[in-house]
């Protein structure tokens, strides 16, 4: 059976480093938390490389330990999720995450975990524009959040840029300009603009598979970077939408 509804969607920027105790990392924590609070959805995106907190994360060729750039992404009511932010500011106060409203459609094959679905896709008595966001009433963190876009750059991982990858120098760019937070998501399968199938199916022949760059940041700074992606970006696809963020500074403050 359908559901449909709307829900608060958020987005934990860490690395998969990050630790809360010399046993316990925060990737795990989190996940472990949200499963305790019941949340209806959690996925982790692991990146090949990027900016987190404005450090550069990526595994060299000799390293030892991998170091890789994560997303956590987090589905629920905006009571739930506000919930839940308590738990990232605890476990990972230093960490950006980011808000927006997501349209919904979930599926489930027995009534009762559809019964248990539906009250997650409700905002009662929430009718403004802001109604996925949780309230700073109920929960204060959400008085620090501002304004901000998260933009999405679509190439492929053998476009280049004045003799470097793309990719790189779209983060050594976006680093340069005051951004603190940017992933690089390689995708196994996909087609773009000449509507040809990339896959990494046949590792003999692995040729032009798609990548995803995710750049988080204010208006302000997003629009410094998007000069440098005309310029540079030969073929591809930009989106950028508006999010909520609860930035590292004022989130530990």
């Amino acid at each position: 059976m359908k559901l449909e509804g709307d829900q608060t969607l958020l987005r934990i920027f860490l690395k998969n480093t990050d630790k809360v105790s010399w046993w316990s990392n925060a990737q795990d924590a989190l996940l472990k938390l949200a499963m305790g609070r019941e949340l209806e959805g959690a996925t982790s995106l692991e990146g090949i490389c990027g900016l987190v907190g404005g450090e550069p994360v990526e595994s060299g060729r000799w390293a030892i330990v991998e170091h890789r750039p994560v997303i956590l992404e987090f589905l629920d009511s905006p009571q739930a999720v506000g919930g839940f932010l308590n738990d990232v500011i605890a476990v990972s106060p230093r960490t950006l995450a980011t808000l927006e409203r997501v349209h919904v459609l979930a599926y489930r094959k027995r009534e009762k975990d559809a019964a248990w679905v539906a009250p997650h896709l409700q905002a009662p008595d929430r009718s403004d524009p802001a109604a996925y966001l949780p309230s700073p009433e109920e929960f204060p963190v959400m008085r620090t959040t501002v304004e901000g876009q998260l933009l999405r750059v679509f190439i492929d991982d053998t476009d280049k840029f004045q003799g470097q990858p793309l990719y790189r120098a779209v983060l050594e760019r976006a680093r340069d300009l005051g951004l603190s937070n940017a992933v690089v998501l390689r995708a196994p399968k996909g087609f773009g603009t000449h509507q040809r199938l990339h896959t990494d199916q046949f590792p003999d022949y692995v040729a032009e598979l798609p990548l995803l760059i995710e750049v988080v940041g204010t208006p302000d700074e997003i629009g410094r970077l998007l000069p440098f992606l005309d310029e540079a970006v030969p073929e591809g696809l930009i989106t950028i939408e508006g999010v909520k963020m609860l930035r590292p500074t004022e989130a530990a403050g």
